[in-house]
């Protein structure tokens, strides 16, 4: 039985089911990344983490990931630029939770949703308590970025701020998982975030009303390699899995 739950037949669903498999349900956005990266790459980077991830896990719990979610919401100010789409965050809480409702009633009693899209983050968790109270059941929400903090302390090549939208951490990983779509020729330095916040994760002010961006980025993308994108990208890989089979073992009322 292979990784893609779409390629499943309808029988080979009941027996996965039946198994206590974890259907991976992959989140992303399609919307400009400045000059240099594809519009793709939250969807992408998403995709291709659960894939990596669930076949790390070898059956270990057993599990399938689902055709990735690729579009979704963005704030409007990211529209100035073409290649943004924008699903009202309504939509997108109710589309996550029904797609994961709909698993449920097909027999799965664990769904883990991984997201790579910021600006889901809140809209992940209200699909996770709107899941909960219509079926009971608790899905996983997994954001991998959150596991790389340390990572980029002790590595990243970028000042403070290089490494929000399209600078180099996401441009890393998308010189290692798809160079031919990077053109780094475009790639500038112009937009590293300064109004950083100082008052940790917990605190939230959107970065697009707190510096206005001239290309689309925000960060340093011109520093990105290949070569941190991967060690960026096992990391991911890992932590997903990890993830995955610690929330497999969890215990349900």
């Amino acid at each position: 039985m292979g990784i893609h739950f779409s390629q499943l037949r309808s029988p080979q669903v009941a027996e996965a089911a039946e198994r206590g498999a974890v259907p991976v349900l992959p989140v992303g956005q399609t919307e400009q990344h400045g000059p240099h990266l594809p519009i793709i790459t939250d969807a992408l980077v998403a995709q291709r983490v659960c894939e990596e991830a669930v076949r790390r896990l070898d059956g270990r719990p057993p599990a399938h990931v689902l055709d990735t979610v690729c579009y979704g919401y963005s704030q409007k100010a990211v529209q100035q630029w073409p290649g943004t789409f924008v699903v009202p965050q309504c939509t997108v809480i109710e589309m996550v939770t029904s797609l994961v409702v709909s698993l449920i009633d097909m027999g799965f009693r664990k769904v883990a949703v991984v997201s790579t899209h910021g600006n889901h983050l809140a809209a992940m968790r209200a699909a996770a308590r709107e899941v909960a109270d219509r079926r009971g059941v608790g899905p996983g929400m997994f954001f991998p970025y959150a596991t790389l903090s340390d990572l980029l302390k002790e590595k990243a090549k970028a000042e403070p701020g290089g490494s929000c939208h399209a600078g180099e951490l996401e441009t890393s990983l998308m010189l290692h998982l798809a160079p031919e779509l990077v053109d780094m020729s475009a790639a500038t330095a112009d937009d590293r975030i300064t109004a950083l916040c100082p008052y940790g994760k917990e605190a939230f002010v959107s970065t697009w009303t707190r510096q206005k961006s001239k290309s689309g980025v925000y960060g340093d993308p011109t520093v990105a390699s290949a070569e941190f994108g991967k060690e960026l990208f096992e990391m991911m890989v890992d932590e997903t899995a990890g993830f995955i089979r610690y929330y497999h073992e969890l215990k349900q009322p």
